[in-house]
């Protein structure tokens, strides 16, 4: 298992590297972002990849007949073999242990997110349904909620610019690519990789819904 997490960690680190010193400076956002989810899958495949190669003289030795001779037999010793202790399953269980803490957070937090949901107003917004807070928040979204101050938007204070950007991010499913990297870290938390990966996924996701809102305002200067 060691093995498998050390070599997964190594292209993860190479892939991401790829994408910081050359594909983030390009205004690429949609590639990007299917670069991103396709770099951490690819990199939990390549460990079970195996490159065999035949040898000779592995192959000549091996059917090399095996002669045993009766003195040689009578005379081995007896050999003792102690039983060590397999520190694997120590391992085992403390990241099986540690990985269901964080599955308990996550679904704690996931289970208040839909409770806010149910307890608050709710408007349908074209794709999307907007959820009026108490609360002084900026606007964000979770699959195809909208959250935002309830006073702000009785009062019409908030920006066309603000539901085309949150609009975007529903409408994209960008919500399914923060589940997924967030499942993916809680079975691989040992790789702090995954904090960076989640991190370069949400920037691109701003990137995304920014574009479209300078796409569709032609405002780039005011926004």
């Amino acid at each position: 298992m060691i093995d498998y997490l050390l070599k997964s960690a190594g292209c993860l680190a190479l892939l991401l590297l790829f994408y910081h010193l050359v594909l983030e400076k390009e205004k690429m956002h949609i590639f990007n972002r299917f670069y991103l989810l396709g770099s951490v899958i690819f990199s939990l495949l390549v460990p079970f990849a195996t490159l065999t190669v035949a040898s000779t003289t592995a192959f000549t030795e091996a059917v090399k007949p095996i002669l045993y001779t009766t003195a040689s037999i009578e005379n081995t010793a007896p050999i003792s073999i102690k039983e060590s202790f397999d520190y694997s399953l120590v391992f085992i269980g403390i990241y099986g242990f540690v990985s269901s803490i964080l599955l308990l957070r996550f679904g704690k937090n996931v289970f208040t997110i839909i409770q806010k949901i149910k307890a608050n107003k709710k408007i349908q917004h074209q794709s999307a349904t907007l959820v009026l807070v108490e609360d002084t928040i900026l606007p964000h979204s979770f699959w195809n909620a909208i959250f935002i101050n309830k006073n702000e938007f009785e009062q019409g204070s908030i920006e066309t610019e603000l539901f085309t950007h949150e609009l975007t991010h529903v409408s994209q499913k960008h919500t399914l690519d923060i589940l997924f990297i967030a499942m993916l870290h809680i079975l691989f938390w040992i790789n702090p990789l995954f904090i960076f990966f989640k991190k370069a996924i949400q920037l691109n996701h701003e990137f995304l819904a920014d574009e479209t809102v300078i796409n569709q305002h032609q405002n780039t200067f005011q926004y």
